[in-house]
């Protein structure tokens, strides 16, 4: 059915890359997602009122904010596609994540609200009826969001939309849910205890732990996230299929949503090349690396003397020193200022961000001994950074 969908309501739908196509996945998700959950609602409601289940009626009106969430999918999806301005120079793709964040708080505040009814039906209980109609009911309640879980999967993979693999999970996390609830319907006839109660405490658990999960897959994008390793891996292997190019180094990715990246990195090419000529490879691998990725990269170059012996020898010695201190641990922008008493070994280390202040102090002094220890007149001038 899932395909289908997609034949009839979306036009070349191969072309994920096309914000348009992107833009149109999500709106189909978002109309199948509410029209489903609209459906569930009203007949678990039904349900609920008719067996007096407020475990049943809490799982409903899980179903209404799953439906709500799908509404402010649809116009998080038709905003995100909406083509850059002289205002939003880059886009607003972004905007797919606040609706992500959106949705996470409305989650998050039903699972509060449910809590609280439910923990008042343990202090107060009362009858629940029931039938095997009523199981066959929710059985088809089930049915329907392992179905919702895989149609939207399968679309979020399709565009690489965390939020609808935010949406396929919550939809399996909903027939867990129905299922606990099912099964404290089936324990009540068996004991006087409020077990109704205490599954609608569950179920309003598993809300909240489902709306804040999602609230962290939503956050990370618009915090900043570290880049893709894979995306990075590819944006190097491009860049350094350039003649001239001998290293990359402070590359920075930001993320302005769903096929729209803005990078920046340090290529180092020898010192003593035609610059005009490396000018020209640089403009050929920006343009190589937006055709093979669709991330627009900027290049900075980095003139380096690696046609010198005694730099050469100077930069082995210092990357020994940093091997034997730490593996992790590389460096760039090697240069020297030489003289006769003291020699300066001008550098940058990346060092990883598990390493704190007193740790980065600790590495600074460790750096100094061991140059000075090969030869006094060295002087290490460090700066420290981190692998973005």
């Amino acid at each position: 059915m899932t395909n289908a969908l997609i034949h009839i309501f979306i036009r070349d739908a191969e072309n994920t890359g096309d914000s348009r196509v992107r833009e149109k996945f999500g709106v189909l998700s978002g109309a199948v997602g509410l029209a489903c959950n609209l459906f569930l609602f009203a007949l678990k409601l039904i349900i609920g009122l008719l067996t007096g289940s407020i475990s049943i009626a809490a799982d409903a009106f899980n179903n209404l904010s799953d439906g709500l969430s799908c509404l402010i999918s649809i116009v998080g999806f038709k905003v995100s596609g909406k083509e850059p301005d002289a205002k939003h120079p880059f886009g607003y793709g972004r905007t797919e994540y606040i609706a992500g964040l959106i949705v996470s708080f409305i989650i998050i505040l039903v699972g509060f609200e449910f809590f609280k009814t439910s923990l008042d039906r343990i202090l107060h209980p009362a009858a629940v009826a029931f039938s095997a109609v009523l199981m066959g009911i929710l059985a088809v309640s089930m049915l329907v969001k392992l179905w919702m879980g895989a149609f939207n999967v399968n679309i979020g993979r399709r565009i690489d939309s965390p939020v609808l693999m935010a949406a396929g999970q919550d939809s399996r996390n909903d027939v867990i849910t129905t299922a606990v609830v099912v099964l404290g319907m089936v324990a009540g006839r068996f004991t006087t205890l409020p077990v109704d109660g205490y599954v609608g405490v569950a179920v309003a658990a598993f809300i909240l732990w489902s709306g804040i999960g999602i609230a962290k897959d939503t956050v990370a994008p618009l915090l900043g996230e570290a880049a893709d390793p894979e995306v990075a891996r590819n944006i190097r292997r491009i860049v350094m299929e350039s003649d001239h190019i001998v290293g990359v180094h402070d590359m920075i990715i930001h993320n302005y949503g769903a096929g729209r990246s803005i990078a920046s990195l340090h290529a180092e090419v020898p010192s003593d090349s035609d610059f005009v000529a490396v000018h020209e490879e640089i403009d050929e691998a920006e343009k190589r690396v937006w055709q093979q990725t669709g991330v627009y990269l900027v290049i900075h170059m980095d003139p380096i003397d690696i046609n010198n012996a005694y730099v050469n020898a100077l930069r082995e010695q210092t990357d020994g020193v940093l091997r034997q201190i730490d593996g992790q641990l590389t460096m760039h922008d090697f240069r020297i200022v030489d003289g006769k008493r003291q020699i300066n070994l001008i550098f940058d280390v990346v060092v990883p961000f598990s390493y704190d202040e007193d740790a980065k102090r600790d590495l600074l002094m460790k750096i100094y001994d061991g140059l000075k220890a090969i030869d006094s007149r060295y002087n290490p001038v460090v700066t420290l950074d981190h692998q973005m």
